[in-house]
């Protein structure tokens, strides 16, 4: 996909998700105005820079600890759904970047244990905290 058009089709998710689901992908709050962030880098992947399953609006502050401050973004209160994001989306991306969040090892060893079918984007996810309960 050229440039072009993915930045168009970023556009385009980003408007959906501003009427459809206007919550911060890392804090769950009321994005007023925001970036568009993506789960995986979208240096990583050209493939699912895209998807919309991969993106979710963001503060400017979470987006910033979820990208430059991995000891800070584990408190970011959205993390168990976004680490289970990345390990649906590619397992060995997940494996690769998971140890930098060992607060959530105990999320981490039960994701398999979540049983859900197809995600379209990640307000479709409910609450994964009851996973430690």
């Amino acid at each position: 996909m050229s440039s072009q058009l993915a930045q168009r089709e970023l556009s385009r998710i980003k408007e959906w998700y501003y009427h459809n689901y206007p919550l911060c992908l890392f804090c769950g709050h009321y994005v007023r105005e925001g970036d568009l962030a993506h789960v995986i880098r979208r240096s990583y992947s050209s493939e699912i820079m895209t998807l919309k399953l991969n993106t979710g609006l963001a503060h400017r502050e979470c987006h910033s600890i979820y990208d430059d401050c991995p000891g800070q973004a584990v408190y970011l209160p959205r993390m168990p759904e976004v680490m289970y994001i990345v390990y649906r989306l590619d397992p060995q991306y997940f494996f690769r970047i998971s140890e930098k969040y060992p607060l959530l090892f105990p999320f981490f060893e039960r994701y398999q244990e979540v049983n859900m079918g197809e995600i379209q984007h990640h307000g479709e996810i409910l609450t994964l905290q009851y996973l430690i309960q």
